[in-house]
């Protein structure tokens, strides 16, 4: 506990953070790093002696400072708090924990994507997200597809276009012989989050505390938010149920 407190107070300092966001991209002396943080030498050299006494950072013989494995390690690890942090807003009213704790370990791929709360705009996404899909299309939701995609959803499974979905048992109860027959569907008894992508792109909603429909979401095209996305999405496939209609 001692260690994690002492690393804590370390990155307590957005000065100390600078530094070590910096000495990820590349090794610096002291001189540069005083020049490109704008900081006096001495200040500089404060910062760096402390980072180097909990080993943060090493010294090679160049004089050239930069992050030890343990030190690239704490602040990859510290990312997804610090990205939690930044939209403490968001995670008040919605409920990340109740994903499986690897992908928690893992939020910090969210922060590699846009949050987007304009549900105009989210669903538009949705729509031109599917219309480029060359290879999948996979859908989990809560509540039936999007009345405006369909089209769309046809389009592409006439280009061969493979389509996912994952829906909860009580939707396909209630939807009984009206389910439209688009793809491979399979059920949960319970789902409360929606999760829709492709090969290229993504967008994900995370439950609400209040249990009510919403497409505040999170959507990007960056690879390791998308291998966050396809990872989860596999997840729930492979617990997910086969279903007939």
């Amino acid at each position: 506990m001692d260690d994690l407190c002492d690393v804590l107070f370390e990155f307590s300092s957005t000065e100390r953070m600078r530094i070590m966001k910096s000495l990820l991209d590349e090794r610096l002396k002291l001189s540069q790093v005083s020049k490109n943080l704008d900081m006096t030498v001495s200040e500089a050299s404060r910062h760096l002696q402390r980072l180097s006494d909990i080993q943060l950072i090493e010294k090679d013989t160049d004089g050239a400072f930069g992050p030890t494995i343990y030190g690239r390690a704490a602040v990859r690890l510290l990312a997804g708090l610090g990205f939690v942090s930044g939209n403490h807003e968001y995670f008040l009213e919605h409920d990340v924990l109740g994903l499986p704790d690897a992908f928690v370990d893992r939020i910090g791929a969210l922060s590699y994507a846009n949050l987007n709360t304009d549900i105009v705009r989210v669903l538009a996404y949705v729509n031109d997200m599917f219309q480029e899909a060359d290879e999948y299309m996979w859908v989990m939701s809560y509540s039936y597809g999007l009345p405006s995609v369909i089209p769309v959803v046809e389009e592409r499974l006439e280009k061969d276009v493979k389509l996912r979905q994952i829906v909860p048992e009580d939707l396909v109860q209630y939807r009984g012989d009206t389910v439209n027959i688009f793809g491979s569907w399979r059920v949960l008894p319970k789902l409360d989050l929606r999760l829709m992508m492709t090969e290229k792109e993504a967008m994900c909603s995370l439950p609400s505390l209040d249990g009510k429909p919403d497409y505040t979401s999170f959507i990007g095209k960056d690879q390791r938010f998308l291998s966050w996305c396809k990872d989860l999405y596999l997840y729930y496939w492979e617990k997910a149920e086969p279903i007939v209609i």
